[in-house]
């Protein structure tokens, strides 16, 4: 084992102790940190959208679940993250005493070998991740005049999402009285929009449904033991949470609300316990699941303009 493999694995353990700590510490309070941050109701209500870079860059995946939870805990109405150096680099200044939010790299290299006697001299490459540190730009003093001037995404009509999904190859039945997906005949299914209570709510749940859609066998395959197996189904669940909570960020809507969610978040606890690494995984599986409409639908955000 090198050195780096060394070093890769221990940074792995560290951003997977530290999200689980960050997630189940939420979670016991009931609290699922993935519910907008920007709910007008909080005092520091902060912009509507995915965290940003100080490039303007939104954050993927689990970073996003991170800092919307320092969004919560600090109470930060801006979305934008600067590490040290972006924020030197700016000119800027990180105000005495302030304390700086972990996020994860996600990275790849190729460990420093000795050649073989086969002749083959080529190190395979590897994967790591790591964590780093990032300031929010309310942390910071002298940035910019202008910087960190966000705008919220402009919020797409609710029926949008649904067209979104067609346009991806789903097929929606619009009737009855449950809204779920249906691996057997590949479809999902919503309730009427008059049975919502409100329009986003609607919008929500379309998303929700069409994270789990992504994930049938001839997709991203990601449904197995759902019915049969419970651990299975809550890491599922969660996965569809994350993405549509995502989704709703990338098109101005409100998140989505499971029924009978105190059940889910047992459920999710009891998963963090069992393996440090799910919250990680359904993370990036969300993310996947997102990459894979947007491949194929655009961008979701564009609906609000066509």
């Amino acid at each position: 084992m090198t050195p780096q493999t060394k070093t890769s694995r221990r940074g792995a353990e560290d951003a997977a102790a530290h999200v689980t700590a960050e997630i189940a510490r939420f979670l016991e309070r009931g609290v699922m940190p993935w519910r907008a941050p920007w709910d007008a109701a909080r005092a520091n209500s902060m912009t509507p959208g995915l965290p940003l870079r100080a490039t303007g860059e939104a954050y993927r995946g689990a970073n996003v679940l991170l800092l919307w939870t320092a969004q919560i805990a600090r109470g930060y109405s801006k979305r934008t993250w600067l590490t040290y150096r972006n924020a030197e680099a700016l000119g800027a200044h990180i105000r005495k005493g302030e304390k700086a939010t972990p996020v994860i790299y996600y990275g790849s290299a190729t460990p420093r070998t000795e050649p073989q006697d086969s002749g083959d001299d080529k190190a395979k490459p590897y994967r790591f991740l790591k964590l780093f540190y990032v300031f929010n730009a309310e942390q910071c003093h002298d940035l910019p005049d202008g910087f960190a001037t966000e705008m919220a995404p402009t919020p797409v009509e609710p029926p949008s999402i649904v067209h979104w999904l067609e346009r991806a190859g789903a097929q929606v039945r619009i009737g009855g009285a449950s809204a779920h997906y249906s691996p057997s005949t590949d479809t999902i299914h919503l309730p009427p929009p008059a049975a919502f209570l409100t329009p986003e709510l609607a919008a929500a749940t379309a998303a929700h449904e069409g994270v789990h859609w992504v994930g049938h066998e001839s997709r991203l395959d990601t449904l197995k033991g759902y019915f049969t197996d419970r651990a299975l189904r809550a890491r599922e669940e969660l996965r569809a949470e994350l993405g549509a909570a995502i989704i709703g960020a990338m098109t101005g809507l409100a998140p989505h609300h499971l029924e009978d969610h105190a059940a889910y978040v047992a459920d999710w606890l009891k998963l963090l316990k069992a393996d440090p690494r799910a919250f990680l995984s359904a993370a990036a599986k969300a993310q996947a699941a997102i990459d894979w409409l947007i491949a194929r639908a655009g961008d979701p955000a564009d609906m609000a303009t066509t």
